[in-house]
């Protein structure tokens, strides 16, 4: 199977960003890099907004871009620093009146515009997936002095919280001796009790054999007795009736004997209370009842709840499962990314909080895949594979590494997501093609696409040694690079440039080791810039000597 080609999409994001002023539209940008993959649009909730505004005017107080691995986290708050509004994403939207904690949070600080602020969130496995969840549907934004705060919510639930149906709520089951009853189902017995399952006691007093007698028999033979069971005034009689009458021995006599089988009590005598107020209820009435309890009126789930709302409601976990699978089933099955024919992909990742490559301090742009829970319940990955098309031939990317649930140092990666890392960056505009072989549930799929890198549209300088020179265009703008190296990783991190007066350079950061230099040289005048990584890489307008 191939994937759908978006190329197209990845253009228009790619145009639409570029006309954009910074700070503008983050939300748009948010939805147009869900909707290349197929997922379902966001929409604004100011509630969520002024969460994500609060905690913004908190991190540019407290908090300097860059500022990683130490010092002020960018998604916790502490209560005793200036502008505290939640120590969680979940506590600062309960604080801005969302009704429920479960939102999901994406930090960026320092970016200039919208688009590069995307582009590294979007490089950052765990923002990535952030922002390519299945389950939200909801995003508040705010763009601060330093920062860029994107809080993402659900809808359903929020309708869940603010109303929650009956089936939703956590109601312990009740003990049918021994058997778990649905709390729906004793209520509605409780409503309506069959008079067949109502207590009824013996008659006060017994055979003196201990035989029970039915009540409402010797209550009918007390107020009026049978011929003979009438006392004749002779011989023996027993007192056994509330209103003093004697009955004939002899005839009370068969009566325990058994010769009169309805006067006999048929019950044990022993009786259970239920419902509220109390009703007594025949022993051997419920025990029947509970011993055939249907299905429908069996408690069969966990007993387990949670409490995701502002409000105190105790929620069935299976009822938020089922919530769940409705909210993912209408969503893709599966989400790559980058998506196939993307264009202008960044070659590197550098750093994110927590840190999925902790060992390194940069690596190539991550690839990952995504498999809808709802739609598919086992995935396995057989096969994920990297390789960059070189002439129409592919060449194997070789030193990679795949995070999952298991290999994930910050068990954050769900069993349904994987990252596969190129070990070393990719190349400044290249292009690449993709390969994984997955198991969905005991089926076969074979994923195929590709994608390529930004710098296509720049000559691109590549630095490799420690001195370098090139010949360069007045006015052309070039990308210089200079790889990463065992012993300097960042490795155009500062540079001090030396040229003479006339001589015009203009100079922009791309990333820790690219800059975009342009060079107005006067007559042949060099440019010579200086790396605190210890490299010197020399300009050199064309047509002049080297």
């Amino acid at each position: 199977m191939s994937i759908l080609r978006l190329a197209a999409l990845w253009a228009l994001l790619s145009c639409v960003a570029a006309a954009m002023a910074a700070g503008d539209d983050e939300f748009a940008l948010v939805n147009l890099l869900r909707g290349q993959v197929g997922l379902g649009a966001l929409r604004a909730d100011p509630q969520l907004a002024d969460a994500a505004q609060a905690h913004a005017a908190f991190l540019d107080l407290h908090r300097e871009p860059g500022d990683v691995g130490h010092g002020v986290s960018a998604h916790a708050e502490s209560a005793d620093m200036q502008g505290f509004s939640g120590a969680t994403p979940g506590e600062r939207a309960l604080a801005a009146g969302y009704p429920h904690r479960q939102v999901l949070e994406n930090v960026s600080m320092g970016y200039a515009d919208a688009r590069s602020a995307l582009d590294g969130l979007m490089s950052a496995i765990y923002h990535r997936l952030t922002f390519l969840n299945f389950s939200v549907d909801q995003l508040g934004v705010a763009v601060g002095e330093k920062s860029r705060v994107f809080v993402l919510g659900r809808s359903d639930l929020e309708a869940v919280c603010a109303a929650p149906p009956a089936d939703a709520v956590m109601r312990t089951p009740v003990d049918c001796l021994g058997r778990a009853m649905r709390r729906e189902h004793y209520d509605a017995l409780c409503e309506a009790l069959p008079d067949a399952a109502l207590f009824r006691a013996s008659h006060a007093t017994a055979c003196p054999d201990g035989t029970l007698l039915d009540a409402q028999f010797m209550a009918d033979v007390c107020d009026a007795p049978p011929a003979d069971a009438r006392f004749r005034g002779h011989g023996r009689y027993y007192l056994v009736c509330d209103n003093e009458r004697k009955l004939d021995a002899r005839w009370f006599d068969r009566v325990c004997a058994g010769e009169l089988p309805q006067a006999l009590y048929r019950g044990s005598g022993s009786y259970y209370a239920l419902c509220e107020p109390a009703v007594r209820v025949g022993a051997e009435w419920l025990e029947n009842y509970c011993a055939t309890l249907p299905e429908s009126a069996r408690y069969t789930e966990s007993l387990r709840y949670r409490m995701p709302c502002a409000a105190a409601h105790e929620l069935r976990v299976e009822f938020l499962d089922d919530l769940d699978a409705a909210r993912l089933t209408p969503e893709p099955e599966l989400v790559v990314w980058p998506p196939d024919g993307a264009e202008r992909v960044p070659p590197a990742f550098f750093v994110e909080e927590p840190d999925p490559l902790p060992d390194l301090d940069v690596s190539g742009y991550p690839l990952s895949i995504q498999v809808n829970p709802a739609r598919v319940s086992d995935v396995r990955v057989r096969r994920f594979a990297l390789f960059r098309v070189v002439d129409g031939a592919d060449v194997a990317v070789t030193e990679t590494r795949l995070l999952d649930h298991d290999s994930d140092p910050n068990a954050a990666l769900s069993p349904h997501e994987f990252a596969l890392f190129p070990l070393q960056r990719l190349e400044w505009g290249a292009r690449y093609r993709v390969e994984a072989d997955l198991l969905l549930d005991g089926s076969e799929r074979m994923l195929r696409w590709t994608f390529t890198t930004a710098g296509a549209d720049s000559p691109l300088l590549t630095a490799a040694t420690d001195r370098q020179r090139f010949f360069v265009d007045n006015g052309v703008t070039y990308l210089l690079y200079l790889p990463p190296g065992p012993d300097s990783t960042r490795t155009a991190l500062s540079a001090r440039a030396e040229y003479r007066r006339g001589t015009r350079l203009v100079m922009e950061a791309v990333d820790t080791n690219t800059l975009r230099v342009t060079v107005d040289a006067a007559l042949c005048d060099r440019v010579r810039l200086n790396f605190d990584s210890g490299r010197v890489v020399t300009l050199i307008p064309t047509g002049c000597s080297g």
